[in-house]
């Protein structure tokens, strides 16, 4: 079985040659948002006014609608990344998922993978513009503009959350007082201190049941913060009695322009519990404590071979993967407080991953990556390399004399290392290699060293690795990766000799010798009708060990809407064939499915079955969630179980969330062995408060993402500091990911939680219920660098505003005419330039001007294309007051 490498292509990076799913995007020449071409529109939903002024563009490729705006408006589930340049959600009641990437240049909704045209998404600086054609995908809906009336016309094709919500209507309307135009986004910088204050995630659990221990109480504990300029992330948690039996810790450092970590480059460096990575060949990557570095850039995911997938998973949490909206597996159980997907394979081209994660109040998120596998070339010239050394399987922390539910493989506790390397020899030529120290089989540890190529031979990525150690072992292995009749197809084979052990293929972690492996993986889309796809995914491995024994493995998985259900199903066949004793079969197949009914029931069900070596159920399951106001939701759980003593369980909970915390109440109740169980359940976080001292109860979440405290104050002096003397400001409107509104107090404060760990987080800060006339803000989005449990603070200094109106005239004989289509700057003592664009008449309004003297220039390129200058030098004053300031009115000539 070969195990190779495949690198997404990170922005800038050489595509690899001859793909067919690979396009060059291309955006539209200038700039699509001119703020000449802003409109303000009614948005009429079904004859229902949403709002009298959302702002659209007439630009020269069409109408472009604001989606995170508009979605807000419509209470639908999709959310823009800026950061990522992505859009990400889900429609309708089967949640059928939505991903628009423009720097893949792909859109996928409901399975269906379409290419986005060059102008169908543009970044502005707090949303994410798409035309109508776009929209029309994006949502259920049909779009029509009355130019006349300037009112923009939805004709839901499905219902609407909105419309199953009618009584938020009237909080909707009149959301927005104005339009906020795009500006540059406020950069904040955030930089790691030597030692922070920690924010930590709690969930405490207790309870009395049937069985012992009678009364039973468990803690589940999450911190993150600064420390020694790196981020610490630490992680504890208990059994049944309160006792702890795992924990885990590490230091890490993250930077994308790789220029803080030493002359290497390096982007990320960890120590304490990490990961190391994996070879082509030989060595898988595996947990223990120890020290990783990486010169990669955080954009790009490194995958060699199979892509594994690991995140946080707190006390009664599961989570399903999706591939490319195709169910591939799920986790219910945590390890070490971890969820772990290995050995995913990817198809060739653009693959969406979307990590759906359930909680027990009732909570649903979705984690969703956008990874573009090619054949695995670089750049000419380009070097990447990854390190990991770590003692396998071993925590910082230890209770040895404690169970925590972790499977070991051989070689617990021995020392291993790996060094992975590539670089682009040309553009279609990529050397890889790699070296390990590891101990597959518990007998002591091998020497290992890879040496490999990433190439395109016509249209087909080809990649050729070969790997020996130091006990004779060998392995040689050939990977093809194209489409072949609208089939994305890899087929992987590898070779093995002299007792190699191979852990990278998906059974090789047993410490078993190989002889031989193959793999084929097959994606494809079955259309049925016009607009509607059904993804099937089928992967067969064959493995041959050195003794004799075979085994075969496959799977088959298909996902589809279906009458407001989202349907997954599947078969897995594993076939043993050992030298000594008979072949065994076991073929079993699962459905389910997930709906959102009526936008008011989170319904999940799914039953497991065997047909093979006979055939019978397996389980039952179903849960139903429902919220009942904005901080009540309750749960009812069944299932049923149809192997020894055949359990019949029920489930009832209800669900409090508090402004700090989310308090649950669970029953159970199984027949025939008339278990029972109570129990009492409080997840919240603890959060430094930079502004005001001491600890902050929030919402869980805190600790395993970055974290932001704003402070609005009206700024006399205009240097961007709050000093003292200066007034806070109330009332200024912030949210983050979440989506949830929170308000800066009477002192100018306000702390926003939960904003993830990726590379670039954002806030959202709106000026519309501040009491304050004359007054402008920084740019309406705050962007910072996350890292988990630390907050960021972000000045937000807001000043008086003012404006100008300069009129630009020519001579004409011995009159003056205004001159249309001039581009004006107007530039202030600190650099800080606003620009504008002359009307029929030859005058330009600017607005939202700062306290300060301002001078007068036109656009460079503009004056010397056409040779032209202002007569005279003009400049004006806006006082600390704000307000408008005396009208400009002055003359250009053409030389």
């Amino acid at each position: 079985m070969m195990a190779v490498s495949l690198l997404a292509p990170a922005p800038g990076e050489a595509q690899p040659a001859g793909s067919a799913t690979l396009v060059d995007y291309i955006e539209p020449a200038g700039n699509p948002l001119d703020e000449n071409e802003l409109l303000l529109v009614e948005v009429v939903l079904d004859r229902l006014n949403i709002t009298d002024s959302l702002p659209v563009y007439a630009s020269q490729v069409g109408l472009l609608i604001p989606v995170g705006e508009l979605s807000r408006l419509l209470d639908a589930d999709l959310n823009v990344q800026l950061g990522e340049k992505r859009i990400v959600g889900t429609i309708g009641e089967a949640r059928r998922s939505v991903v628009a990437d423009l720097p893949t240049g792909v859109v996928r909704v409901d399975g269906n993978l379409q290419l986005l045209l060059a102008g169908d998404m543009v970044v502005g600086a707090n949303d994410i513009y798409v035309r109508t054609s776009l929209l029309e995908k994006l949502l259920p809906v049909r779009v029509r503009l009355d130019e006349a009336a300037l009112r923009l016309e939805l004709i839901a094709r499905e219902p609407l959350p909105i419309q199953s919500r009618l009584d938020r209507l009237a909080k909707l309307r009149g959301l927005r007082n104005g339009a906020s135009t795009p500006n540059d986004v406020y950069h904040v910088d955030s930089p790691p201190a030597l030692v922070t204050l920690p924010s930590f995630d709690i969930l405490v659990e207790a309870g009395a049941q049937e069985r012992p221990p009678p009364y039973p109480y468990r803690y589940d504990v999450r911190a993150g913060g600064d420390l020694l300029y790196s981020n610490f992330q630490g992680y504890v948690g208990s059994d049944q009695k309160g006792r702890p039996v795992t924990a885990r810790m590490m230091l890490e450092r993250r930077d994308a322009e790789g220029e803080a970590l030493g002359p290497l480059g390096f982007t990320r460096a960890s120590a304490g519990d990490i990961f190391t990575p994996a070879l082509p060949l030989g060595a898988r990557s595996l947990a223990g404590r120890g020290v990783s570095l990486s010169t990669a850039p955080l954009t790009q995911t490194s995958i060699f071979g199979r892509v594994d997938l690991r995140g946080e998973l707190p006390l009664g949490y599961d989570v399903e993967l999706y591939v490319n909206d195709v169910l591939r597996s799920g986790q219910s159980t945590p390890v070490q407080g971890r969820y772990e997907f290995r050995d995913v394979p990817l198809q060739r081209g653009v693959n969406i991953i979307r990590i759906v994660a359930y909680g027990p109040r009732g909570e649903r998120t979705e984690d969703v990556r956008v990874v573009n596998v090619g054949g695995g070339q670089l750049e000419p010239g380009q070097f990447i390399a990854d390190l990991g050394i770590a003692q396998q399987e071993r925590t910082v922390i230890r209770f040895p004399s404690r169970d925590s539910n972790v499977i070991a493989s051989p070689g617990v506790g021995d020392m291993r290392v790996t060094a992975n390397m590539a670089y682009g020899l040309t553009e279609n030529v990529t050397l890889a290699g790699g070296l390990a120290s590891y101990s597959p089989s518990g007998a002591g540890e091998r020497l290992l060293a890879t040496a490999g190529v990433r190439t395109s031979i016509a249209g087909v990525a080809t990649q050729i690795d070969g790997a020996a150690d130091e006990r004779g072992g060998t392995a040689v292995a050939l990977a093809l990766a194209g489409e072949w009749m609208k089939v994305s197809t890899i087929v992987r084979h590898s070779e093995y000799g002299g007792g190699f052990v191979d852990e990278t293929i998906p059974r090789g972690g047993d410490g078993r010798a190989l002889r031989r492996s193959s793999e084929l993986n097959l994606d494809w889309q079955l259309r049925p009708s016009r607009g509607f796809a059904i993804p099937f995914s089928f992967r067969l491995t064959r493995d041959q060990f050195a003794n004799g024994d075979r085994n075969w493995a496959g799977l088959l998985r298909a996902s589809a809407p279906v009458g407001g259900l989202y349907l997954s199903t599947g078969f897995d066949f594993e076939r043993t064939e050992p030298v000594m004793g008979s072949a065994v079969n076991r073929l079993s197949g699962l459905v389910s499915l997930s709906s959102f009914a009526l936008f008011q029931w989170q319904l999940r069900a799914a039953v497991d079955y065997q047909l093979l070596p006979d055939l019978r159920l397996g389980a039952l399951s179903l849960i139903a969630d429902r919220d009942i106001g904005e901080s009540t939701a309750v749960r009812i759980g069944l299932g049923q179980s149809f192997q020894g003593d055949r359990d019949s369980t029920i489930q009832i909970s209800a669900i409090r969330r508090l402004p700090f915390a989310d308090l649950s109440l669970d029953a159970q109740y199984s027949r025939p062995r008339n278990d029972w169980r109570l129990g009492l359940q409080l997840a919240f976080s603890l959060v430094p408060d930079p502004l005001g001292g001491g600890y902050l109860p929030r919402r869980p979440g805190a600790a395993s993402g970055g974290n932001a405290a704003i402070q609005a104050f009206l700024d006399d002096n205009g240097n961007g500091r709050f000093d003292r003397g200066e007034e806070p400001i109330a009332g200024v409107v912030t949210s983050g990911s979440g989506g949830e509104e929170i308000v800066t107090d009477d002192k100018g404060r306000a702390l926003v939680t939960g904003l993830g760990y990726g590379t670039v987080a954002q806030v959202r800060t709106s000026l519309d219920n501040v009491q304050l006339d004359n007054v402008a803000g920084p740019p309406p989005v705050a962007e910072f660098t996350p890292r988990a449990g630390t907050v960021a603070v972000i000045p937000y200094p807001v000043q008086a505003k003012g404006e100008v109106m300069i009129t630009i005239t020519v001579g004409r004989g011995d009159r003056k005419v205004g001159l249309s289509a001039v581009m004006l700057r107007v530039v202030n003592e600190n650099g800080e330039a606003h620009e504008g664009r002359t009307e029929f008449d030859g005058s330009a309004l600017f607005d939202s001007l700062r306290p300060g003297t301002y001078r007068l220039e036109i656009e460079e390129t503009q004056a010397r294309r056409l040779n032209m200058r202002l007569v005279d030098q003009v400049s004006f004053t806006i006082g600390p007051q704000g307000g408008p300031a005396p009208d400009i009115q002055t003359m250009v000539v053409f030389e």
